[in-house]
């Protein structure tokens, strides 16, 4: 595997007389329940079709457009004004945009400079936003249960034609979206200053900015393709093992559960200590037997409260997830406690196993974009990694 740092991608914003030129005309979302809502194309001149999501974050949408755990969702914003300022190239959660659409209630275009404006992004990675849509509104209507395929389209295809299209779409969890945006083969990126040790990450959907927090915390990390074997881990001799996030449904990533299973094994008989994030949380899960299943609505956002169980500690952080672990009698009988509890509705956001050498969060302690309250989460992982 080559050393690398973490993969970045240039971008050099034309003037204006040179940037493609943004769609503008009526267009629609509809959703398979029948519900449409009207408003304006911006963006791309491309339709989108995807699982209906909100997020509550008020900024960073270019980490949220860049995030692999977006695969396959129209992301609604629930704040009303997006696009104010120009956003910087490293502030990509990766090489490229994985949300399919966007709806906004104001999109609005930032002076020129530095970076790129939220709308030069959409065009460039040909995604369409649906502005004028009142995004609150819409919210509550998906908080209330609404049916979450839709479509986002120019109006000339008709409401009707639209709702069936989005009845007709694939459903989210029926597809892999961990393979399409996970690493193919594996690659090294170096610690910021010192080394301490050695961590493997398996790949899931990994974010930038989890493998920068890491790497500033002098780990030299390997990572791996979501489907690494215990085997493969077990060859680059890491002092900790980071199961990454990602998108999907874990219930159906069979293999890769198998190969957590065999790592929590060993970590519990003395290997190297496991530390899941997000997916790598519901993977721990399911492979100690527990069950998951989809929120009512998911948690997306930066500004999320989570307890801390035992020190009664908060933290308002990050959290980008559709699953949760239920916390049933499968998780005590393998040793596991909930470590962490969402304020909101109470599910399970951590935990921790009894022997001391596994946890998991499922919300995020690098932010990005999103507050690092629980960053400490991986200063807990580095100091169990080499004592």
């Amino acid at each position: 595997m080559q050393t690398a740092p973490i993969p970045k991608q240039a971008i050099t914003t034309p003037v204006a007389s040179e940037r493609p030129a943004s769609l503008s005309s009526p267009g629609l979302l509809a959703l398979e329940g029948g519900s449409v809502w009207e408003g304006v194309l911006r963006g791309a001149a491309l339709p989108a079709d995807g699982d209906l999501i909100f997020t509550t974050a008020a900024t960073g949408w270019g980490e949220v457009l860049t995030d692999p755990s977006y695969a396959g969702q129209i992301v609604v914003l629930t704040h009303p004004m997006a696009g104010n300022y120009r956003i910087d190239p490293a502030e990509r959660e990766s090489a490229r945009v994985h949300a399919r659409a966007m709806v906004v209630t104001r999109l609005v275009t930032p002076p020129a400079g530095e970076g790129i404006a939220l709308e030069e992004m959409l065009v460039e990675a040909g995604i369409p936003a649906l502005v004028g849509v009142d995004t609150r509104a819409l919210t509550l209507h998906l908080r209330r249960g609404a049916s979450r395929r839709a479509v986002v389209r120019p109006a000339t295809l008709g409401a009707d034609a639209a709702v069936a299209e989005a009845a007709a779409s694939p459903a989210w969890e029926s597809v892999d979206h961990v393979a399409a945006v996970a690493t193919r083969v594996p690659y090294r990126v170096a610690p910021a200053g010192t080394r301490r040790a050695r961590a493997v990450v398996i790949d899931y959907g990994v974010k930038r900015s989890l493998l920068a927090a890491l790497a500033a915390r002098g780990l030299e990390l390997s990572v791996l393709p979501h489907d690494a074997t215990a085997a493969d881990v077990a060859a680059n001799a890491p002092d900790l093992v980071v199961l990454s996030p990602g998108p999907g449904d874990p219930s159906r990533m069979t293999s890769q559960i198998a190969t957590v299973r065999a790592l929590a094994e060993a970590a519990v008989a003395g290997g190297t200590p496991v530390l899941g994030v997000c997916l790598g949380h519901q993977l721990l899960a399911l492979a100690a037997g527990a069950r998951t299943r989809r929120l009512p609505v998911g948690h997306h956002g930066g500004n999320h409260a989570v307890l801390e169980v035992g020190s009664e500690r908060v933290d308002i952080g990050a959290h980008n997830h559709e699953i949760e672990v239920l916390d049933d009698a499968a998780l005590a009988a393998a040793g596991y406690r909930v470590s962490h509890r969402d304020l909101n509705d109470g599910t399970v956001e951590g935990l921790a196993h009894a022997g001391g050498r596994i946890a998991s969060v499922q919300f995020h302690p690098e932010g990005a974009p999103g507050p690092i309250d629980a960053s400490r989460v991986f200063d807990v992982a580095v100091r169990g990694a080499i004592g």
